[in-house]
């Protein structure tokens, strides 16, 4: 008798289990929508801090253009290979040679994206190291301005193409040492970029352009978490750029 109604309460309790597994396909307590979107995009958020210097062409004279932004970045991979990024910024920026540091902020934005474009790995279906060539770009437009000394604006248009390599601790023999963080992620190559922008005081105005429309980026990511990632990156067009960011991928 007691091993019957000992198996009578296991089958008890193993109904709602079994009754959650067949709702997981098809929830009929749940009111339907009109229009459903079953497989989102996977998007990611992120904080960036980027620190500008670039020497400019204006009016036949060599300047340095210095600043730094902080943006807020929205990105999302419409394909596995592709990432679509946009950023919101505030801006400090000035002729280094002209102006003062302390300029007041102005708005600025990115459009951006990142293509994959080749790859190769050790052949295992999770391989823990993987070299990659990846095709980059973006437009950004920025604004600043320092009281009774101008207003400055400009666009950046560039173009790089990386080499990455890419190593997932999480399946290598090296986490035994290394819990601490996912994977690591290293990166450099060539990039071109051009730069036009306008310096205006009152109804005088002046544009600028860059020096060099040549150079070299390199970086690293580091993912403490498979979806948390801390980056650092810089930009040589005969002067040193570089960026701070923080990304959480959904």
């Amino acid at each position: 008798m007691n091993k019957i109604v000992g198996g009578l309460l296991l089958v008890l309790l193993a109904l709602p289990a079994s009754w959650a597994r067949d709702n997981s396909v098809e929830d009929r307590s749940a009111d339907e929508a009109l229009l459903t979107w079953a497989n989102p995009f996977p998007w990611q958020v992120g904080v960036a801090y980027q620190n500008h210097a670039r020497p400019v062409d204006l009016s036949g004279a060599e300047w340095k253009l210095k600043g730094q932004s902080v943006a807020g970045e929205v990105g999302v991979r419409p394909w596995p290979w592709l990432l679509v990024y946009g950023q919101v910024s505030a801006n400090e920026a000035r002729l280094a040679e002209r102006m003062r540091e302390n300029a007041d902020a102005g708005a600025g934005g990115l459009l951006g994206v990142k293509a994959n474009l080749w790859q190769i790995n050790e052949g295992l279906a999770r391989a823990a190291w993987r070299v990659r060539l990846q095709l980059a770009g973006y437009y950004a437009y920025r604004t600043s301005s320092d009281a009774g000394e101008g207003k400055l604006s400009w666009g950046e248009a560039t173009i790089m193409l990386p080499l990455n390599y890419h190593l997932t601790l999480a399946r290598s023999a090296r986490n035994v040492f290394a819990g601490e963080f996912h994977s690591l992620e290293i990166f450099a190559g060539p990039a071109f970029s051009k730069l036009d922008g306008t310096w205006t005081v009152g109804d005088w105005q002046r544009d600028f352009e860059e020096s060099q429309d040549y150079g070299v980026v390199g970086g690293a990511n580091l993912w403490l978490l498979e979806n948390l990632c801390f980056g650092a990156s810089a930009a040589w067009f005969d002067g040193t750029s570089f960026d701070l960011s923080v990304t959480y991928r959904f």
